[in-house]
């Protein structure tokens, strides 16, 4: 029985992939329809790619928040690469090295880049859960992940009322 994700109630059919949710009194997406009360899985199929990236804001907004603190942990790596790379850049320079001028100015440009890009995505992050994480770990995802697929194992089903004896 194809139900609602957001309550579990059954959905109307509106033709095609659209259906209506009497309860919640409104129309459904097909990705939003599911089968017998259960609910949506959030977790990605896939990990992002670094390449992802270099999308464009409106196209991470797209992007699920387990994929966006994926991206984030990227691109704060991306970004302390940067800066090593400028601050070698910046000592050379400071003992002489002049002829590094050209790349030490490349390198702010992508720091800057880079610092934009964190930037975005925190503030994507801050929007969906109120803040975002200071430090990113492997096992922060992970717990967050394993919450997240724990609290779509309890299906969205109310038993029927058994009879009351007199």
């Amino acid at each position: 029985m194809k139900t609602c994700a957001y309550c579990g109630s059954p959905v109307n059919s509106n033709g095609g992939h659209d259906y209506y949710c009497s309860f919640c009194m409104m129309n459904l997406d097909y990705g939003d329809v599911q089968e017998n009360g259960k609910r949506k899985n959030l977790l990605p199929f896939s990990q992002p790619s670094l390449s992802d990236l270099d999308k464009s804001t409106p196209e991470l907004m797209c992007f699920s928040t387990v994929e966006l603190l994926f991206l984030l942990k990227f691109a704060r790596k991306e970004r302390t690469d940067i800066y090593k790379q400028r601050y070698i850049l910046i000592r050379a320079m400071k003992v002489g090295a002049d002829e590094y001028t050209e790349a030490e100015q490349y390198t702010f440009r992508e720091y800057e880049k880079a610092t934009r890009k964190c930037f975005v995505l925190e503030n994507l992050i801050r929007e969906r859960i109120g803040y975002y994480p200071a430090k990113l770990t492997d096992s922060y995802i992970q717990t967050l992940a394993a919450k997240m697929e724990e609290s779509a194992k309890k299906d969205m089903v109310i038993q029927n009322p058994k009879p009351i004896k007199n």
